[in-house]
């Protein structure tokens, strides 16, 4: 692996990461923006390697965009994980938040999008 592919703040990132785990606990707020900035530094084969592991936690998507990139609707996030709607809205708007308040990119995230449904 060849450390200039690396970004700089990505090793920083991840001790502060396993340093809130210890401190406050996986699941925690703090711990979780942690985790974000430190998946953001991430290089990119790791970030391929944690999408297809999240694949088998999500529904089949929905529908795809003009370009062919597969969506999700969240409705369906919600019902493949036995949550409410609301619930599950809730978690996406505080994910959204905490990304935003870190300086993060919420592209991924699309709000009335023409979707093509799948058939």
């Amino acid at each position: 692996m060849d450390s200039m592919n690396i970004h700089p703040k990505f090793f920083k990132a991840m001790n502060h990461y396993r340093a809130m785990v210890k401190q406050y606990g996986e699941e925690h707020p703090i711990t979780m923006q942690a985790f974000m900035l430190a998946f953001e530094y991430s290089p990119q084969h790791l970030k391929d390697e944690a999408f297809k592991m999240a694949e088998q936690y999500l529904p089949k998507p929905s529908g795809c965009l003009d370009s062919g990139q597969p969506v999700y609707n969240l409705k369906d996030i919600a019902d493949h994980h036995g949550m409410t709607f609301e619930e599950a809205e809730k978690n996406l708007l505080n994910m959204m938040q905490q990304r935003k308040e870190l300086g993060l990119s919420t592209d991924g995230v699309l709000i009335d999008a023409t979707v093509n449904r799948i058939q």
